[in-house]
């Protein structure tokens, strides 16, 4: 169809690409940028064609597909509206993203952000899944605020496939803005371990943040006010 010509409408039955109502009402209003619309729509549209429970593109793949080039260049600036609108969907945390390195290879493969993505990521990077034969897998992290993986391994350490499950159980419970507090919380009193993050988070939930104490709490009233018991079991546990 040419720029001329109006489109004649679709059929009454038609192959088509889910969009998850959430997208319409938190992910779509805070995008900035054509090109990180359209990336996302490309993104979701190729996954979903794909067949298995492991489903990503690279940038590549995007570009490739007919159609693609066209609507970014018309609309986004060619292939560096692709690029940026794709860094943009992960900031925005629309999709996740694993570089993918070893043997010459040097790309990275995106995923819609969704239960089914979250654990084939944490599997991929736990070494129980191998995307692209002979790679090493490194996650994308986004600059504008660090994920749950990225806090932990900064805070704690290297993520088991058990550890990540945890985590992403929490992701999806707790906010970004709980979560970070959570781990702040746990550096100040010197209790790296997700166990105290944990206890951090439940007991936010089931008290409020408002019930935090005062300032003139001692170090070990404030561990006991988050954790409750006895500390020295906690401290030795993941």
């Amino acid at each position: 169809m040419s720029r001329g010509e109006p489109f004649g409408g679709f059929p009454g039955v038609a192959r088509a690409t889910a969009i998850p109502n959430l997208f319409f009402a938190t992910v779509l209003p805070d995008m900035t940028a054509p090109g990180e619309l359209l990336a996302f729509l490309w993104v979701a549209r190729l996954v979903q064609e794909q067949k298995g429970t492991v489903r990503f593109v690279s940038a590549d793949q995007v570009w490739a597909e007919d159609g693609a080039s066209e609507s970014f260049t018309r609309l986004a600036g060619g292939r560096a509206g692709l690029d940026s609108g794709l860094a943009g969907c992960l900031e925005l945390g629309a999709l996740l993203g694993l570089r993918l390195t070893g043997q010459g290879h040097d790309e990275t493969v995106y995923f819609v952000n969704n239960p089914g993505s979250r654990r084939a990521v944490t599997r991929a990077r736990a070494g129980d899944l191998q995307l692209r034969a002979g790679t090493a897998v490194q996650l994308v992290v986004p600059r504008s605020r660090p994920g749950i993986f990225r806090l932990y391994e900064e805070n704690i350490g290297t993520i088991t496939p058990l550890v990540g499950e945890r985590l992403l159980d929490a992701a999806e419970k707790y906010s970004a803005e709980w979560i970070e507090e959570a781990f702040r919380h746990a550096a100040e009193l010197n209790a790296r371990n997700w166990r105290y993050v944990e206890r951090i988070l439940i007991r936010w939930a089931e008290e409020g943040r408002g019930h935090e104490g005062t300032e003139g709490d001692s170090f070990e009233d404030r561990k006991r006010r988050y954790l409750g018991g006895t500390l020295n079991s906690l401290s030795r546990r993941p």
